[in-house]
């Protein structure tokens, strides 16, 4: 099975009965050398050795809300050969990540539509720039979900 994270780190010792008792001292999810919600290094919520942990992890601290990216720029999808000939209209979800610079990356297909509408409609969002979510006054990468619709006009 490959490795999907690796992370080096210093062992933290926990012990086993302050796992689940509401007055440990361990933080809520305290798995990193800094407690909070992190693994490994990173200083509050993450994972690795940054504040958030390494690009591409987004992680929301309790008090600390992340700003939804806002679109600003959109390119209609093209039909693929397929749809066009069957007169498909429908639409593809996909789950993306806007990096802080308002780029798209890491497209998954959350519900696709099939007959190569789902590579078309990523072709498509890749092309999208968005506001970039903010936090604490500084853009983040954040997760979002968009839907790209096909219709035959």
């Amino acid at each position: 099975m490959p490795v999907t994270i690796a992370v080096e780190s210093p062992v933290m010792l926990i012990a086993a009965d302050q796992i689940g008792d509401p007055l440990s001292k361990l933080p809520n999810g305290g798995l990193g050398i800094h407690g909070m919600n992190s693994i490994g290094n990173a200083k509050c919520c993450g994972i690795g050795n940054g504040t958030n942990g390494p690009d591409g992890i987004s992680v929301s601290r309790p008090g600390h809300p992340v700003t939804n990216p806002v679109l600003i720029y959109k390119v209609e999808p093209e039909f693929s050969e397929e749809a066009r000939k069957s007169k498909f209209s429908g639409y593809v979800v996909l789950a993306i990540e806007v990096d802080t610079n308002g780029h798209t990356r890491n497209f998954r297909v959350i519900q696709g539509a099939g007959l190569g509408l789902d590579q078309k409609a990523i072709e498509a969002v890749k092309q999208w720039r968005f506001r970039p979510g903010y936090q604490d006054g500084k853009p983040v990468v954040t997760a979002a979900q968009v839907e790209v619709t096909f219709r035959l006009m």
